[in-house]
């Protein structure tokens, strides 16, 4: 869409460019190509009045629509003076009259060799190798006509505009050779659009890509940083700065990255963020947490850990209370995750001022942590939480005076947890299995996943 724009805004300016051009000599009724740069005839160039009157009756026949016969008057000067070069000039403007744009720059050119200053025929050129889709010749020719002429300001801003729309096709080269492969290529179309516009945040962008595929990180960080102290509100800025650390395994700064991303576009990036996060946290913990789907019991420690990597935003320190302090869980390495997760009330600290991460989960204790996170994933949901708290369903092994009864059956009411022929298991030690069958569920309260997920299989 905005190449179109900038297409259509182009067209514009040149149009309007070409019609700030000198008034051509009177014509009867209205000049019929007004835009056409006027071959002016330089006070410098010495020419008999007989010549002069040729090329003005030229002209006037170009503006009354007769370009042939315009062509034909040209034509007839040069034979007579073939270094009078405004007519070379003249003919430049019939071809771009009949939008033959090769020949109207041939013929700017051959004006061009006699006078390499003459603004007419720059300007003609430049007409000529825009209509032609010649940007870079269409560039090199404004610049020197706005060397030689700088008055106009529609000339510095076409000039612009080109630049613009050579850059995007550039960008649009490099992102198609990256996709096939041509790596080089890529880099070269990619490194010639930031020569062009050093302050492009799309094509630092784009060159982080291919050097991210090439595997030259360090460069790739440079560009990448480039972008983002350029436009800090850029999110695609910042999502090229996490490509390059996630493609060094740098995990938690992609995921920082991704996070930021994610609050200026919520929309592109908030899914992606969230994935990033769970990589980085998944990395994170220590290799016997891998197997953790087929264990058959887990430790507090890892629970914590487990609670704290996929449910960061809903680990909210709760307010007034005062955390305690687990003595044993320095130097753990799990202490930050049992920090978080007893903050926010999910987990406690026993009376003893210890955590005993090695400890095994009870299905119990499993059934008191699920009934915090429940409440926490419904925040927003009070009614669905209230019937889930109010369910009264019968265990065989867990009376309803039971201490742990609550949460057991708030946890077997919300789907988290199972029973087996009416029996809660109370001191059972709770699976790998079941831990992330209950966490799943949790995660699906709160709107991370489909209702039909398999969660035990998380």
């Amino acid at each position: 869409m905005m190449k179109v724009a900038v297409r259509g805004v182009l067209a514009c300016v040149i149009l309007a460019a070409a019609a700030c051009a000198s008034a051509p000599p009177a014509a009867p009724g209205a000049p019929k190509y007004p835009d056409l740069p006027v071959p002016e005839i330089p006070a410098s160039l010495r020419v008999t009045q007989a010549v002069r009157d040729q090329h003005a009756e030229a002209w006037r026949r170009l503006q009354a629509g007769d370009a042939r016969g315009a062509s034909r008057a040209y034509t007839e000067i040069l034979r007579a003076s073939s270094s009078f070069y405004p007519a070379e000039a003249g003919l430049g403007a019939v071809e771009l009259a009949g939008r033959d744009y090769k020949s109207a720059a041939i013929r700017f050119r051959a004006a061009l060799g006699g006078n390499n200053a003459y603004v007419p025929a720059w300007r003609g050129l430049v007409d000529a190798e825009a209509g032609a889709g010649n940007d870079t010749e269409a560039m090199a020719a404004l610049e020197r006509l706005l060397a030689l002429d700088g008055s106009r300001e529609s000339d510095r801003t076409r000039l612009e505009l080109l630049r613009l729309r050579d850059v995007q096709r550039l960008i649009d080269a490099g992102i198609r050779a990256r996709q096939a492969g041509r790596l080089d290529e890529a880099d070269g179309l990619l490194t010639r659009a930031l020569a062009q516009s050093p302050s492009s945040t799309a094509v630092l962008r784009e060159l982080t890509q291919v050097e991210v595929a090439a595997g030259q990180f360090d460069e790739a960080e440079v560009h990448a940083r480039r972008a983002v102290e350029i436009d800090a509100t850029d999110a695609g800025a910042l999502a090229a700065l996490a490509s390059v650390f996630e493609a060094q395994g740098r995990l938690r700064e992609a995921a920082a990255q991704l996070a930021l991303a994610a609050t200026i576009d919520p929309a592109a990036w908030r899914e992606k963020a969230e994935a990033a996060r769970a990589r980085a946290a998944e990395a994170a913990v220590p290799p016997e947490m891998k197997a953790i789907a087929t264990a058959t019991s887990v430790t507090r420690g890892q629970l914590a850990a487990l609670i704290d990597a996929r449910f960061t935003a809903l680990l909210r320190p709760v307010p007034n209370r005062v955390p305690d302090v687990a003595t044993d869980a320095r130097g753990y390495w799990a202490a930050d995750a049992i920090i978080n997760v007893t903050r926010a009330g999910v987990m406690d600290v026993y009376a003893n001022h210890t955590f005993q991460p090695a400890g095994i989960v009870r299905r119990t204790d499993l059934a008191a942590a699920v009934a915090k996170l429940a409440a926490l994933a419904t925040e927003s949901k009070p009614a669905q939480f209230a019937t889930w708290q109010n369910a009264r369903p019968a265990f065989a092994d867990v009376a309803p005076a039971n201490l742990f009864y609550r949460s057991a059956a708030l946890a077997v009411s919300a789907g988290a947890m199972s029973v087996t022929a009416d029996r809660f298991e109370p001191t059972r030690a709770a699976t790998g299995a079941e831990v992330l069958a209950a966490l799943g569920r949790i995660e699906q309260l709160a709107g991370r996943l489909p209702a039909d997920s398999q969660l035990a299989g998380r």
